[in-house]
Order: C-alpha cells, then sequence, then structure tokens
C-alpha cells in the first residue's frame, strides 16, 4: 500500500509500488520515465544508480554528496548523472551489508543488483536533490523511485516529495513479502516537478543496534537501484 498526505487525484500522481517480486513495478516506472542516459546533455528519458559503479577501495567510507555528479574538469561523464544527496551526511556504499558500520545486520541487507548497497548510516531522514547532469545547475525531475532493503514493518519508511518548499506528498514503502527483502517505491507527477525529496525511515545504521526482525527497536534498511527522470534545468 502506499499513502500519500494530498490528495492524489487532485495533483493526478502515479505512483508505482511493490513488495517480493519487484520486478514488474520496476519495469513499467522505467518505462514511464524513458530511455536509460548515459551522457550530459539530455532532456528526457531516465537515469538509474545501482551503486556498483562505486570503487571498491570507497566502499564503507563517507562518499562525496556529488559523486554521482562530479563538475570538475576531466570528471567522467558515466558519473555526471545529477544526483546530489544530503552534505554532511554519512552517506557510504557497502558490498557487506553495512557489517563495517553494524555487524548485527548485516545478514539481513542483501543487494538487489550487483553486490553493493547504499544508506545514510548516521541520519534516518536525508533529501535527495538534483541537478542538470554534469553540472552545479539546480535541475528537477518528474518521477524517483528507489529499491529498498528490509522494510520490514507497513508506514516505517517513506519517501517524502518537494517542489522547492511545497510538499507534493508523503509516500510509504511497502514491507517486504515472502522470501524477498526487496520493496519498491516510484512516483511520477505529470503535472508537477520534484526540486527533492526526503528519504526517512527509523533508526541509524550507526547506532549498532538489532533490526526490529532480530528483537530491535527500530526497522533498518539499506537502498539499492535510484531511478528518476532526467534532471532538466529549473
Amino acid at each position: 500500500m502506499s499513502s500519500c498526505t494530498k490528495d492524489s487525484e487532485e495533483i493526478n500522481v502515479q505512483v508505482y509500488t511493490s513488495a517480493g517480486d519487484i520486478n514488474t513495478k520496476l519495469t513499467e516506472f522505467r518505462s514511464k520515465l524513458g530511455t536509460l542516459n548515459s551522457t550530459v546533455g539530455q532532456t528526457t528519458g531516465r537515469r538509474e544508480i545501482n551503486w556498483d559503479g562505486v570503487p571498491d577501495n570507497l566502499t564503507g567510507i563517507k562518499l562525496a554528496p556529488d559523486f554521482f555528479n562530479p563538475t570538475a574538469a576531466g570528471s567522467p561523464e558515466g558519473r555526471q548523472r545529477g544526483l546530489f544527496y544530503a552534505d554532511g551526511a554519512d552517506a557510504m556504499v557497502s558490498k557487506t551489508g553495512f557489517s563495517e558500520v553494524n555487524p548485527l545486520v548485516a545478514s539481513e541487507l542483501p543487494s538487489f543488483s550487483g553486490n553493493k548497497l547504499f544508506a545514510v548510516v548516521n541520519a534516518n531522514a536525508w533529501p535527495v536533490e538534483f541537478r542538470v547532469a554534469g553540472q552545479t545547475t539546480r535541475a528537477s525531475t518528474k518521477g524517483f523511485g528507489a529499491v529498498f532493503v528490509d522494510v520490514d514493518n507497513s508506514y516505517s519508511v517513506f519517501i517524502e516529495y518537494f517542489n522547492e518548499t511545497k510538499t507534493l506528498g508523503k509516500y510509504y514503502v511497502p514491507a517486504s513479502s515472502g522470501t524477498s527483502r526487496f520493496s519498491f517505491l516510484g512516483v511520477y507527477f505529470p503535472n508537477d516537478v520534484i526540486t527533492r525529496v526526503v528519504i526517512t525511515h527509523e533508526g541509524k545504521l550507526v547506532q549498532g543496534e538489532k533490526d526490529v526482525s532480530q528483537g530491535g527497536t527500530n526497522d533498518l534498511v539499506a537502498l539499492d537501484d535510484f531511478i528518476y527522470a532526467e534532471p532538466v534545468k529549473l
């Protein structure tokens, strides 16, 4: 299920959400956004990040907030994807289920694609913003979605979408089901634009506590693939 703090009929949002076998909804969302882009200068289509582009020597440590949108001369075009996440937050990639920061939950956090996961380990509410690919220019997107790992409780994890200071709604990530640990949420706004999203979840991996499924008090999660429409200049 998904839930929104605004009347979804009023803004005609399109919500793609699934748990367990998430591939069907993931494919539908990708198709809605359009062709996958790998070069700068695009104004339609979509971008994706699955974190396996992060070198092994940069796993388990804090990444630069513009790792997937470097703008310095000579920056690799393949990493210029228009994504900018919370400066000051400990955004990290792991290939060991974040055993570097919390070995108690490593077995709870498998990867969806490739062998690496993403998390902001020291915060439970953190923003993602958008830039024109390869530039520092602020941008907006029409849709944003993500794969979540090990969401145990409905209504414990959500994404809130914003157009500047205006909230476009708060959408909850469904709890995983069956033998799969994966959930997916993607939202597309035909009649509005997204300038940032805030991803909120219980607990912080860096606190070293057990997951709720292990008898802990918080539903600890990580993320894998990010999928979003090509960011365009505001």
